[in-house]
């Protein structure tokens, strides 16, 4: 009772899930995904074995397909359910059982696959995989939030509409302690248009989650490092950097902090609000959204 998008995209080396079901909580239960390893969606009479399971054939170096068959062979449910999924080596497939709730199918194609069970029709899937293909110079997150915007106006799950989600993990497991597998994890688990609230989401964290723009960053010296010491209500000749990452901390800046400069997004928060800042954001959203 579900359709979603499993993509990959291997320039940014980013993979992940985009959802959206008239059932609560859709995120909590649908995209299943592991850096090095692959993603995956189990829905319709979905079995949530199927993506720890799914994952750990992955890990064994299995590719999509293989997974795949082994998971439904020999499940007497597997006419039921319903899976997409992406290996390794970005191979992509996509299943449907035959007693799937009409109507229900899929699509894949390069680096992604599509599927739904109890949509409109075929046109969801459709116009999921055409805007996938069409705003490949979009980034990540945002190209799948447009996919899954596109399959709810194309009709989306018959029903009507209730929850939706997007999660994505980076390709490649990083070492960093100020970093996570996991890049995206948004969910609207209620809500009477989730795909598009969760759209609307993504401006918000694109500021709080972004990197700094360093090659625009302004030293914090001279006139920038008295308008920020205004701003900040602090005296010139203070700490300024201390009183600045105090301030970004508070405003789920920390991110876009630079040492000895400030990311001008950070310079434009604290001069017109955030509320100005995202009006301006909502429809260009930069290249630099999520760091692979």
């Amino acid at each position: 009772m579900t359709y979603s998008i499993v993509a990959a995209d291997h320039e940014k080396r980013l993979w992940g899930v985009a959802v959206a079901s008239k059932a609560m909580c859709v995120g909590a239960h649908v995209p299943w995904g592991d850096a090095g390893v692959g993603v995956l969606a189990t829905q319709a009479w979905h079995d949530l074995r199927y993506g720890s399971e799914g994952l750990e054939l992955l890990r064994e170096g299995r590719s999509a397909a293989s997974a795949l068959q082994h998971l439904t062979h020999g499940d007497p449910d597997a006419p039921n359910r319903q899976l997409g999924l992406i290996d390794a080596a970005g191979r992509a497939v996509s299943y449907t059982g035959s007693l799937c709730l009409p109507w229900a199918g899929g699509m894949s194609g390069e680096h992604y696959c599509v599927q739904g069970n109890l949509l409109a029709g075929a046109q969801v899937v459709e116009a999921m995989a055409e805007t996938w293909e069409t705003l490949d110079d979009l980034p990540f997150v945002p190209r799948l939030a447009r996919a899954l915007v596109a399959g709810d106006e194309a009709g989306g799950d018959r029903r009507g509409r209730q929850s939706a989600a997007i999660r994505v993990w980076r390709m490649d497991p990083t070492s960093r302690r100020d970093a996570v597998d996991t890049v995206a994890d948004i969910r609207v688990d209620d809500a009477e248009l989730p795909v598009h609230q969760l759209a609307r989401m993504l401006p918000k964290l694109w500021l709080e989650y972004g990197l700094p723009d360093e090659a625009a960053a302004l030293p914090l010296t001279g006139e920038t490092r008295t308008r920020v010491a205004t701003t900040l209500g602090v005296a010139a000749d203070a700490d300024v950097q201390a009183a600045l990452e105090g301030r970004a901390n508070e405003l789920n800046l920390e991110s876009r902090l630079l040492d000895g400069r400030i990311d001008p997004t950070v310079l434009d928060v604290l001069e017109s609000g955030e509320d100005a800042v995202l009006e301006r954001a909502a429809d260009r959203i930069p290249a630099g959204f999520w760091p692979a």
